[in-house]
C-alpha cells in the first residue's frame, strides 16, 4: 500500500523556496502519528529541506546519487525499489512535488491537510489528481486559533 501524506493549499502548493510555507502544530503532530514505525519515501530536496533523518521511521530517499544526504537514511534509486524495501509494509510517500507525482499513479490512499490560503511564491507543488478516482472517507475541520495562523482540515482519500 502506498499512502501520500502531504500539506497543500487551496492551489496545490507544497513548498516555497525549500520550505514549508506554513507552521501548524497539529499538522506536524498528525504527521507524526501516520508515519512513525513506517517506511517513509522522500526526495533529496525534501531530505536536505528536513535537514536530518526523521526517527522512528526507516528513511528511503529517491535520488540517483549514490549516497543520502544524512546518517539513518537509505538510497533508492525508483519507486519500485522503495516498495521492495518496504517488504509488504504501507509506505508514506512524504514529498517533495515529483515524488508525489512519481508515487500518485500507484497510490491507494492521500493524508492530506488542505490549508485555508494560497501561498504567494510557492515554487513546488502537489499534482493535480482526478476526483473521481478518489472517495473521500474523513474530514475533520480546524479553525485558527493561537497556534495555528490558518484554519485547514485533515482529509483522508482513497482511491475508488
Amino acid at each position: 500500500m502506498i499512502t501520500l501524506v502531504a500539506a497543500l493549499d487551496r492551489d496545490r502548493a507544497i513548498g516555497r523556496a525549500g520550505a514549508m510555507p506554513w507552521h501548524l502544530p497539529d499538522d506536524l503532530k498528525r504527521f507524526k502519528a501516520l508515519t512513525l514505525g513506517k517506511p517513509v519515501l522522500l526526495g533529496r530536496k525534501t531530505a536536505l529541506a528536513i535537514g536530518r533523518a526523521l526517527p522512528g521511521r526507516a528513511n528511503l530517499v529517491l535520488t540517483r546519487g549514490a549516497t543520502a544526504p544524512f546518517a539513518g537514511q537509505f538510497v533508492v534509486h525508483s519507486l519500485d525499489a522503495a516498495i521492495d524495501f518496504a517488504h509488504g509494509a504501507e509506505l508514506m510517500v512524504i514529498g517533495g512535488g515529483a515524488v508525489y507525482a512519481l508515487a500518485l499513479p500507484r497510490a491507494t490512499r492521500m493524508c492530506l491537510t488542505e490549508i485555508d490560503t494560497t501561498t504567494k511564491d510557492a515554487d513546488t507543488f502537489f499534482p493535480a489528481f482526478d476526483a473521481a478516482q478518489w472517495r473521500e472517507s474523513a474530514r475533520e475541520h480546524h479553525a485558527a486559533d493561537a497556534k495555528h495562523a490558518l484554519a485547514f482540515d485533515f482529509a483522508e482519500y482513497l482511491r475508488r
